[in-house]
């Protein structure tokens, strides 16, 4: 029988980071959180689970993703405007903080347009920097498909995102 309480104690930071990575507030990330754990408590055999850092970060990110999308449909309806995430950068003045909040809002809502495996890829491999071969087995796929997710989510935020790119203009 698995100690839950000494896997929520290792790996909770790595959860609580990856949801509000993706949500960019804290109430929300704590919600996520706690869906997280309970869904392990529910739904996750200890034997079935090979690598709970990669597979917590998976089921965080998986999570948290349906949730800003939940959001951004709810902003969209009720026109209302999203939290700008306050990442701790305090290295930076108040203008560059606030620019990079602006950018890092709009490439977090640029990922939670793209279809969802899509976009739970990228942002595994490059965020949350797992292997191809861990969020294969996460998402029960082989790693070149994996790969080509990524590629197209990439293609694509290259695209919309194309305005901020000081290179192209």
């Amino acid at each position: 029988m698995p100690d839950w309480q000494q896997i929520r104690e290792q790996h909770g930071p790595v959860v609580w980071a990856a949801a509000y990575r993706i949500l960019g507030n804290h109430a929300e990330a704590s919600d996520c959180f706690q869906d997280v754990f309970a869904e392990v408590l529910e739904r996750s055999s200890p034997d079935e689970v090979h690598d709970w850092p990669a597979y917590l970060r998976w089921l965080a990110a998986k999570r948290a993703l349906n949730r800003l999308r939940k959001r951004r449909t709810e902003a969209e309806r009720h026109s209302t405007a999203i939290e700008l995430a306050t990442l701790p950068t305090a290295s930076l003045g108040p203008a560059v903080q606030a620019e990079w909040n602006e950018l890092f809002e709009r490439v977090r809502n640029e990922v939670a347009r793209l279809p969802a495996q899509q976009g739970l890829a990228f942002w595994l491999r490059c965020i949350e920097q797992l292997s191809y071969a861990e969020i294969g087995q996460q998402l029960k796929l082989d790693a070149n498909t994996v790969g080509v997710l990524v590629h197209r989510a990439r293609t694509h935020l290259r695209h919309v995102l194309a305005d901020l790119n000081p290179v192209k203009h």
